[in-house]
């Protein structure tokens, strides 16, 4: 239970700390000495593998330093806490969530997507298609579905000219958007940064005006290969590395 503000991270980094060894995280055994305690990581020994001057991790760890969101991510680096407490640990010390690499996708996102009724998919940071169920499939003139999903309504001939119709106005904007979103959630990620930086390199996606929104309910017209013309609207969901798309459309 917590027992005053910010407690929870200091918490977690006493408990990381008793968990890990000096060689887990990169320095030699000390000679040994009493109680044979030579691989214990002490606060001194954080300090010199965070490169952060003598003392900086005993303040934080201690509370008389609020370590700022740079100094707590490379602590739980250093420590190796998992996903889900490197998470806690920034909400409650900033009240917003990590940014944290991206993870490879779980293989049962097959098995949840398949299970649905409605239109769904199930996407790397980077667009690329992870599961898809028959429903999403039929979108497309053959049942083929895109590799790349971002990549394919950005920059396709298909997307912007037929099946997402009205590009300019109901999709295009509200893409770049989402873009944006994953340049900041995934700074790291190559394929990412690619993606962003071919939008400024594409004359008909500098062109479009600024959505303060990305795709999430959005509703959009949309020329399906077997149900014809209607609209669809857009659910966005987001699990560790995964975008689940589910759509919803409606016939004109």
């Amino acid at each position: 239970m917590r027992r005053g503000p910010a407690r929870e991270y200091r918490e977690l980094m006493r408990r990381y700390r008793s968990m890990r060894t000096r060689p887990e995280v990169g320095l030699e055994l000390r000679p040994a000495g009493r109680g044979g305690q030579r691989s214990t990581l002490r606060q001194p020994d954080v300090d010199e593998v965070l490169g952060s001057g003598a003392g900086v991790y005993q303040k934080v760890e201690s509370g008389r330093l609020r370590p700022s969101p740079e100094l707590l991510t490379r602590i739980t680096e250093v420590l190796r806490f998992s996903r889900h407490d490197a998470r806690v640990a920034h909400l409650d010390a900033f009240s917003s969530d990590p940014v944290l690499p991206p993870v490879e996708p779980s293989p049962h996102w097959r098995l949840v997507v398949d299970g649905q009724q409605e239109m769904m998919c199930a996407l790397a940071p980077d667009g690329r298609l992870i599961a898809h169920n028959a429903a999403f499939a039929e979108m497309f003139d053959g049942g083929v579905p895109p590799r790349n999903l971002w990549r394919w309504a950005l920059f396709s001939p298909e997307a912007r000219d037929v099946v997402l119709a009205n590009w300019e106005k109901d999709w295009a904007p509200f893409l770049v958007a989402e873009c944006r979103l994953l340049r900041y959630q995934y700074p790291s990620e190559p394929a990412v940064r690619r993606l962003y930086a071919d939008l400024a390199d594409d004359a008909r996606l500098r062109d479009v005006p600024w959505a303060d929104s990305g795709l999430n309910e959005r509703l959009g017209s949309l020329r399906h290969a077997r149900k014809g013309d209607g609209q669809m609207r857009v659910m966005v969901a987001e699990a560790a590395s995964v975008r689940l798309l589910t759509l919803l459309f409606e016939g004109a």
